[in-house]
């Protein structure tokens, strides 16, 4: 049936250029994005063309944002759309056809099932950098369109309660909710819907640009709004918990302009990995050195003769839970300070919140 099929949920196509510092907001009939009273979607994967006015001049597309039914998702999902930081590339210019997705569709298993659902309408807002956006740009939204009728069949019962673990602390987190029965009325209840009750599972995917220059003597710089390191709020990448909020870290990508040394997580005050991760040179004049950096993300130098390439963010070897403690994402320079704006940081995971209404 045409219901279990890959399909563009909604697509924006901007051709009228953009003004520094303004929103696009799209209404979802612009996009195409709206569903017939019997159906439900779930979103699996975005798709953002970046505008560029050369192959190798990006444009500032600074953040997308997914809206679903009239909700803002900036807490949980903001991606960069520029050229070199982009987060949510073409699924064909992708090293090794990797993408990132939200969650598993189909799935009944809530940490798997954290794809974006909603029942009515999605669309997109598109904010621009400090500079016009002149060229044409694209945001594609894909996932699966379902009949009411069909969700029992496809989903059955979402399986509370769940156990999150890691294995590389060996803790385990209970996520305590009865079973969910899959159906239209309880579509926005699940896992990535807006309706959730406690605990709220949902994708997370942000990034951050260093707002201050580094030390220039290799300490630790942490992307933290409170003591402005980042320029917003949905750009922290400082997470001070209690045991009623949780973090499962699952992928971590980190580009410069030169001078990186080194990045990882300090979860509790302990590095991890141990000894962090090598990422210098992520980005410079010599194509090879982008693999030097092992969590570099985003554009591949040189632009390529058949087109333009990106890498994911890539994933963690065991994913990282931080739970009722601090923990944070951590960079340092190689003794040479990196001048603000020049660090771009980018975290995928999945979401708990085990308070609130």
């Amino acid at each position: 049936m045409e219901h279990y099929e890959l399909r563009l949920l909604a697509e924006y196509h901007s051709t009228g250029g953009q003004a520094a510092n303004t929103w696009a907001k799209p209404t979802p009939r612009d996009v195409g994005g709206e569903l017939e009273r019997d159906e439900r979607a779930e979103v699996v994967f975005a798709e953002i063309f970046p505008p560029f006015s050369a192959p190798s001049t990006g444009e500032a597309l600074k953040k997308i944002i997914p809206v679903l039914d009239g909700q803002r998702y900036g807490e949980y999902i903001s991606l960069s759309g520029e050229l070199e930081s982009l987060m949510a590339p073409p699924k064909l210019s992708i090293w090794g056809n990797k993408l990132y997705s939200f969650g598993t569709p189909m799935s009944n298993n809530p940490l798997l099932s954290t794809t974006l659902k909603y029942s009515h309408t999605i669309t997109v807002e598109c904010l621009a950098g400090t500079t016009p956006i002149t060229a044409d740009y694209r945001v594609r939204l894909w996932g699966y369109v379902f009949k009411e009728l069909e969700l029992p069949q496809v989903f059955g019962t979402m399986l509370f309660p769940a156990a999150l673990t890691e294995k590389a602390r060996g803790r385990t987190l209970i996520l305590s909710k009865a079973p969910i029965p899959v159906n239209g009325d309880t579509w926005k209840t699940l896992p990535g819907g807006n309706n959730q009750a406690i605990p709220k599972i949902n994708p997370l995917a942000r990034y951050a640009f260093n707002k201050k220059a580094t030390d220039g003597k290799s300490g630790d710089y942490q992307f933290r709004y409170t003591i402005g390191n980042v320029d917003e709020s949905d750009e922290e990448m400082y997470f001070d918990f209690d045991d009623k909020d949780a973090l499962l870290v699952e992928g971590l990508g980190i580009r410069a302009v030169a001078n990186l040394k080194e990045t990882g997580l300090l979860i509790a005050g302990d590095y991890h990995p141990k000894g962090l991760i090598p990422t210098p040179l992520s980005s410079v004049t010599d194509p090879g050195a982008a693999g030097w950096n092992n969590l570099h993300f985003g554009h591949v130098p040189p632009i390529q003769p058949t087109g333009i390439l990106w890498y994911v963010i890539p994933k963690l070897e065991k994913p990282y839970l931080i739970w009722n403690e601090i923990g944070m994402v951590v960079t340092r320079d190689d003794g040479t300070a990196i001048s603000a704006g020049d660090i771009v940081t980018a975290l995928t995971g999945v979401r708990i919140e085990m308070h609130g209404g």
